[in-house]
């Protein structure tokens, strides 16, 4: 592999992991804020649901996107299988019930002291969002740090919806399975370099947000 190549790789990787990180952080992010303030059994339901959504195996929701996406889905119209965007769609499954599962707890937490400290300003419920907002956002971030590295080391959804196809939809996990299935190990290890290496960098920029949020 040259290093044209292992560029390629990389490129396809990130892009597909931030897109689909910054996704659902869309999605997260007010879903927590809803989750976390609210009250009543569906919200509860619903919290349940999300913890135990954060767990769902990586393959079944490339299955999904598979399903939903292939000639004979109700999604074929799109022409998406084995593309990028099923790549994302199939990402955004697995990262968005796993920053929600994160944030929501920290707004239970916070909301009693916050709520009544805004109550007996007191504050508009608008302006009270908007503080406690800018209160976690160094949560945000570090959850957000975590979806993104979740996505980067997963393999099975991005396999089933992106196809491995060389050039195209080949990211650093599915180019590592197919260079060991080849029995190309030096490839495979230089991959596994790399992707350990931005690992370690997205850790590294969490922990060091959470340190600064703890300060």
């Amino acid at each position: 592999m040259d290093y044209r190549e292992l560029a390629q790789i990389v490129w396809v990787s990130l892009s597909v992991c931030f897109t689909s990180t910054l996704i659902s952080a869309a999605l997260a992010i007010p879903f927590s804020l809803l989750l976390g303030m609210g009250n009543g059994l569906v919200i509860r339901a619903l919290r349940t649901a999300v913890i135990a959504l954060s767990n769902i195996p990586p393959v079944v929701a490339g299955l999904l996107v598979y399903m939903l996406t292939s000639r004979s889905g109700p999604l074929s119209f799109l022409g998406i299988v084995f593309s990028k965007t099923a790549m994302v769609m199939a990402q955004v499954l697995v990262v968005t019930p796993l920053i929600t599962s994160v944030l929501f707890p920290v707004f239970i937490d916070m909301r009693g002291d916050f709520l009544e400290t805004c109550n007996g300003i007191p504050l508009k419920k608008s302006k009270t969002y908007f503080l406690l907002f800018n209160e976690c956002r160094y949560i945000y971030t570090s959850a957000v740090l975590i979806g993104f590295g979740r996505a980067m080391s997963e393999v099975a959804a991005v396999s089933l919806t992106g196809g491995n196809i060389r050039h195209k939809t080949r990211v650093l996990t599915t180019a590592i399975m197919l260079s060991t299935s080849k029995g190309e190990f030096r490839e495979a290890l230089t991959l596994a370099a790399v992707l350990i290496v931005l690992v370690l960098i997205v850790n590294f920029l969490a922990g060091r947000i959470k340190g600064r949020e703890n300060k």
